[in-house]
C-alpha cells in the first residue's frame, strides 16, 4: 500500500474514532464498511496501444513489477481480439491491461482496429500509447487520432503517451555504465518529445499532456511516465492505480562499481552530525558542489550511521546520481 493511501486511511481512521457523534458500535461498522469498500474497488485498467515489438509488455512489467510475457519473435497479443481484458498479477496487485493490437500491423485490418478501439477505450482508466522514441514516422499516429476520439472527445484527457526505447536514439551513445543517456542523447530526448507533443496536439487540441521518452528495459525514467498516467486516470480513481505502482529501480542496471564509487562521494559530503539529508528544496547540483564539513568517512562507516529511510531516499534519487556522473565525465570528481 502507498504511503498517500496510507496517510488517506489513517486520517479518515482517526477523523472516525475522535467523532463525537458516533457510538463505538456505530465506529467499528463504518470503519469496516470502507475497508470492505476499498477491497470491492474494480483494478485500474489500461489500455496499450502500439505496435508489435513496441515493448508493451515489458512496460507493464518495469511498471508494476508484473510477469507479462514478453513477446520477441512474434505478437503475443492475439488474444485481444476475442477476449481483450487480461489480469496481470503485479507486486502490489491485480491490473487489467487490454494489450491492444498495433495499428501499423497490417494495413487492411485497419478499420477493423479501429471499430475494436473504440468499443474497448471506453472501459480504460488510462489509455497508454507507446511509440519508439527514435521513430519520426507520426503519420499513421495522427490519422487513428482523429478516426478514433474524433467521435469520442471525452476521452482524450486519458491518453497518454510513452516514447520508448530512449537508449536506442541518436547519437546512439548511451552510457551502459551509468545506465543513463548522454548528454547529446539528453538534449535529443528532450526535443523528442517537444516535437511528438506538438504532433499530438495538432490534431488532438484538447489533449494537455506530454508525451515521455524512457526506456522500459533499462528501467530509465518510469516515474515520469507514471506520472502523466497518474494525471490522466479519473481523479476519483488515481489511488487504485497509485497503490499498485512498483516501479523497477533503474540502479539496478548501473555498473556496480560505478554506483558504489557515486553513494562514496555523495555520502563523504553529508556532514557526520547531520540529522537528516539535505533539504528537498536544494537542486543536486547546490548539494554536491557544497563543501564537506568533516573529514570524509569510509562508505561503511557513513552507511551505517543512515537510518533504512535516508538510504533509501538517496539510493532512489535519480538525479543525484546523475549529477555525480555528469561531474565524473567532466573530471571534476575527486
Amino acid at each position: 500500500m502507498s504511503g498517500t493511501i496510507r496517510d488517506r486511511l489513517r486520517r479518515f481512521t482517526t477523523s472516525v474514532e475522535q467523532s463525537e457523534d458516533l457510538t463505538p458500535t456505530q465506529k467499528k461498522a463504518v470503519l469496516k464498511g470502507y475497508e470492505e469498500a476499498l477491497g470491492k474497488e474494480e483494478p485500474p485498467r489500461l489500455v496499450l496501444i502500439g505496435q508489435t515489438g513496441v515493448g508493451k509488455s515489458t512496460t507493464v512489467n518495469a511498471l508494476f513489477n508484473a510477469g507479462q510475457e514478453v513477446g520477441h519473435s512474434k505478437a503475443t497479443t492475439d488474444r485481444a481480439w476475442t477476449i481483450p481484458v487480461q489480469e496481470v498479477s503485479g507486486s502490489r496487485g491485480t491490473l487489467e491491461v487490454v494489450d491492444m493490437p498495433g495499428l501499423g500491423d497490417d494495413l487492411a485490418n485497419y478499420h477493423r482496429y479501429v471499430d475494436l478501439y473504440r468499443q474497448v477505450l471506453p472501459t480504460a482508466d488510462a489509455v497508454v500509447w507507446i511509440h519508439p522514441a527514435e521513430d519520426r514516422t507520426v503519420h499513421l499516429v495522427q490519422q487513428a487520432l482523429a478516426d478514433i476520439f474524433g467521435t469520442s472527445p471525452e476521452l482524450v484527457g486519458r491518453l497518454v503517451f510513452g516514447l520508448n526505447k530512449a537508449d536506442e536514439i541518436g547519437p546512439h551513445d548511451w552510457n551502459t555504465h551509468a545506465n543513463m543517456p548522454s548528454d547529446l542523447q539528453r538534449a535529443a530526448l528532450r526535443e523528442r518529445e517537444k516535437e511528438f507533443t506538438r504532433s499530438i496536439a495538432r490534431v488532438l487540441p484538447s489533449w494537455q499532456g506530454r508525451a515521455v521518452c524512457y526506456a522500459a528495459r533499462r528501467f530509465y525514467n518510469l516515474t515520469a511516465l507514471f506520472k502523466e498516467m497518474m494525471y490522466a486516470v479519473p481523479e476519483q480513481r488515481r489511488w487504485v492505480l497509485e497503490q499498485r505502482m512498483a516501479l523497477a529501480d533503474f540502479t539496478a542496471l548501473v555498473d556496480r562499481k560505478l554506483l558504489r564509487a557515486a553513494t562514496a562521494t555523495t555520502l563523504a559530503e553529508i556532514p557526520a552530525d547531520s540529522p537528516a539529508l539535505p533539504l528537498p528544496q536544494q537542486s543536486p547540483q547546490e548539494w554536491t558542489r557544497q563543501p564537506a564539513v568533516h573529514e570524509p568517512r569510509s562508505v561503511a562507516d557513513a552507511l551505517a550511521e543512515l537510518s533504512d529511510a535516508q538510504w533509501r531516499e538517496l539510493h532512489a534519487d535519480r538525479a543525484r546520481f546523475e549529477e555525480y556522473v555528469r561531474r565524473v565525465e567532466r573530471g571534476e570528481s575527486r
